[in-house]
């Protein structure tokens, strides 16, 4: 080989070519027609056995040829590399997603002092908390300005989700934890979370509830040394009764007075906690007889001419009724397997339930022989009515004025408080839809400032069963609620008085 060779300008030097042109291995001439990375990485490897061979590397061209061989066929491998890292990038975890959500969330409603905010990113306002639900109590994945509508412009806004194909139960667990997300994130800032809470009931999810109290204990009983594992194993083991008075009353200095000490909690966990469950328990007997005889004056009270219609003095929408939520609260808690909160495990039979329920409903849909004019007679069309303060004199009209409130809100009818009767059943009024009458329960009790609802067992003159409530259990619970001091709803109409 002549000295020229290795003279070759480097731009105008094709490796491939010189090897096929000057170079066989075993007798064969050299092809890189349609090889690949591997392939060429194999003649390099045999290039390499052939410097000690016949055509050994007196020339610095082979040499060249050869190292720019395998110098193409490693970059070729690093690029792939680099392309399959790029592609893993563009494939985010669900959890990664929730978590980019969740942060955007929270500064928004930060900035926004509230839930509702104009997005300058997507030029839309949204109001996190309206239109959580629809109006058969499932998921509201429609409308503008929701939460939902939100999620959909990130996930196809975000030129890092542009690649990611979201299945719809991946989805729906992006908005049930978004939810409950939002929903203890303005608990946390001091803002009003009704309508998250009607929903969480209404979803039986409760996963919302349960933080909103473990941060409460936290907080309200600083003086039993409560920390978040300590309020975590209370809101797990405790009964619905022992949790919602925990919370509607600070019994700090009782159980400080019963000797509960942290000591305890770290030498027997179980022990402490039924020393809690005891000292509860020692109190609602005690509570409970001292309102025993108010509660059997109540049902006679139900029989007594109606008093005259007050000045309706306070005009409130359907959807603001339920105020001051965590004044007070009564818990309807229903136990359930302890599940982790990450979003790919959610997704898993999120909505179970939810077919369960529609299920069920289908088959308690019998006995519906209500007569022709039942609505007819308790209906009064255009008829305009408004929640005023209720009252030792005025809360029977209260009560059911604020029913048939509720009522035009999720059946559309026109219900007329005059022509309710005390033995209506609301499942009656409801056409027969068990998630109506679920949330005529809930909101009842939020407007009077109480969480849960009227089947929780802890009221003793309503039944657990919803099918069983009543007009006349509805007024009951109202004239229990006016007619005790210590309630957070006479709380907040002497505020509101004093104001």
């Amino acid at each position: 080989m002549n000295e020229w060779e290795d003279e070759f300008d480097d731009d105008d030097f094709d490796a491939e070519e010189w090897l096929e042109n000057n170079i066989t291995i075993n007798g064969q001439p050299i092809s890189f027609d349609g090889s690949n990375s591997q392939e060429r990485s194999l003649i390099a490897e045999l290039l390499d056995d052939a410097i000690t061979g016949a055509v050994a590397g007196t020339s610095s061209l082979f040499k060249k040829a050869k190292n720019a061989i395998a110098s193409r066929s490693t970059r070729e491998v690093t690029n792939k590399n680099e392309e399959e890292e790029i592609m893993t990038e563009k494939d985010p975890s669900l959890k990664e997603i929730f978590t980019s959500m969740q942060k955007e969330l929270r500064e928004e409603i930060k900035e926004a002092g509230g839930f509702e905010f104009t997005s300058k990113k997507f030029g839309q306002t949204f109001n996190l908390e309206n239109n959580l639900l629809n109006d058969q109590g499932e998921l509201n994945l429609e409308g503008e300005g929701t939460i939902y509508a939100w999620i959909i412009a990130y996930i196809t806004k975000e030129e890092w989700l542009a690649d990611r194909d979201l299945e719809a139960k991946e989805l729906h667990a992006l908005f049930r934890q978004l939810v409950n997300s939002c929903g203890i994130y303005g608990h946390q800032i001091g803002l009003r979370i009704s309508n998250f809470i009607e929903y969480a009931t209404a979803m039986e999810d409760p996963f919302m509830i349960d933080q909103v109290m473990i941060l409460s204990l936290e907080e309200e009983y600083s003086d039993l040394e409560i920390n978040r594992e300590m309020a975590e194993s209370l809101v797990e083991n405790l009964s619905g009764e022992g949790l919602s008075l925990l919370m509607k009353e600070n019994l700090s200095a009782y159980l400080v007075d019963q000797e509960i000490k942290k000591d305890l909690y770290y030498e027997d966990k179980y022990a402490w906690i039924q020393k809690i469950k005891d000292a509860l328990n020692e109190y609602i007997s005690k509570d409970h007889s001292i309102k025993s005889n108010a509660l059997k004056d109540s049902k006679k009270d139900l029989k007594s001419d109606k008093p005259e219609k007050n000045k309706q003095t306070q005009a409130t929408s359907a959807n603001e009724i339920a105020k001051k939520l965590f004044e007070g609260n009564t818990m309807n808690k229903k136990k359930k397997p302890k599940t982790s909160g990450s979003p790919a495990e959610m997704a898993k039979g999120l909505f179970q339930q939810l077919e369960s329920d529609k299920q069920n409903k289908e088959n308690q849909k019998e006995d519906k022989n209500l007569p022709e004019s039942y609505f007819d007679d308790r209906i009064t069309p255009g008829i305009e009515l408004s929640v005023f303060d209720f009252n030792e004199d005025n809360y029977e009209l209260g009560a059911k004025t604020l029913l048939c409130i509720l009522l035009k809100h999720f059946t559309q009818k026109e219900f007329d408080p005059d022509k309710l009767q005390s033995d209506d059943l609301l499942l009656h009024l409801s056409d027969f839809d068990e998630m109506i009458v679920k949330n005529l329960s809930v909101n009842v009790c939020n407007h009077m400032q109480e969480i849960g609802s009227l089947t929780n067992p802890e009221i003793h003159f309503t039944p657990d069963d919803l099918s069983d409530l009543k007009v006349e259990h509805v007024v009951l619970y109202v004239q229990d609620m006016v007619n005790d001091p210590e309630s957070a709803y006479v709380s907040m109409i002497q505020d509101k008085i004093s104001e």
